[in-house]
């Protein structure tokens, strides 16, 4: 019986008269070897392609920056140009005015001066100006009168065109026949060019001309109103004004300035 038991138990050979017993099967579970996802390899390829464009993007903003650096650099540099501009020209015109009424190159007697006049509905300009002598001496300004202009020029020359405009009017209507009223009348004139407001220009110069007549400014306001025509693309009354221009004054700093403007007009074909 034990025989029995044992050979249903045990399974086996017999080696050299020694039974041997054959080893039991291992039952223990096998585990499978662990899988990687599939989708893994794309999922990388899309971050490193993320990381990438991410990088991409930085390079772009990078150079963007360093483009709104040159362009805020240049157009400071333009300000500082045009505001040199306006003390070099204020600089020449007071040295004009300090010099003898005779020698001052200004209208004669009987001469007169004319601006095209503006289309339809716009601001007048200056139709004509009879001048009968030459210019008089306009005096001194006052102590206040010159800090009440310096006040508004030291805006002009900070960009601030619109406040110094103001203050412009201002001493105009607070010195209307003050040493320094046509100065200031140009200049406001000049502050509306510079800000593009050419219906307002045009009008502002053509004071000048049409209330001091016998101001060293005319010459200027004259120019300014040919280049206000020019850019409101009213060519005949730009090229009429600075025809005139050259005619009145000639071997002037003006002269070559309108000179050079009718050369650019032709030259554009209007």
């Amino acid at each position: 019986m034990l025989s029995l038991l044992l050979a249903g138990a045990t399974t086996g050979v017999i080696i050299g008269g020694v039974f041997a017993a054959e080893p039991a099967p291992d039952r223990r579970a096998v585990r499978p070897a662990p899988s990687v996802p599939a989708a893994a390899p794309r999922r990388n390829d899309a971050v490193l392609e993320l990381l990438s464009d991410i990088e991409e993007l930085k390079s772009q903003l990078r150079q963007l920056r360093g483009q709104i650096e040159t362009q805020e650099y240049q157009l400071e540099q333009l300000k500082n140009a045009q505001r040199q501009s306006l003390l070099d020209l204020d600089r020449r015109l007071r040295e004009l005015e300090r010099r003898p009424a005779a020698a001052a190159g200004s209208p004669g007697a009987g001469d007169s001066i004319s601006a095209a006049a503006p289309a339809a509905g716009a601001v007048n300009a200056p139709q004509s100006v009879a001048t009968t002598a030459p210019p008089a001496a306009r005096g001194v300004p006052s102590a206040t009168e010159q800090q009440q202009y310096d006040a508004a020029f030291a805006l002009m020359k900070q960009g601030l065109y619109q406040q110094a405009a103001t203050r412009f009017r201002d001493f105009v209507a607070k010195n209307p026949k003050g040493a320094l009223a046509d100065n200031a009348q140009y200049w406001i004139g000049e502050a509306a060019y510079v800000m593009r407001d050419f219906r307002s220009a045009l009008d502002e110069f053509g004071k000048v001309v049409n209330v001091y007549p016998q101001s060293l400014k005319v010459a200027d306001a004259l120019l300014k109103i040919g280049y206000t025509h020019y850019e409101l693309a009213a060519y005949d009354r730009a090229r009429e004004t600075l025809n005139q221009v050259v005619a009145r004054y000639p071997n002037t700093a003006v002269a070559k300035s309108a000179q050079l403007r009718l050369e650019r007009i032709a030259k554009e074909g209007n």
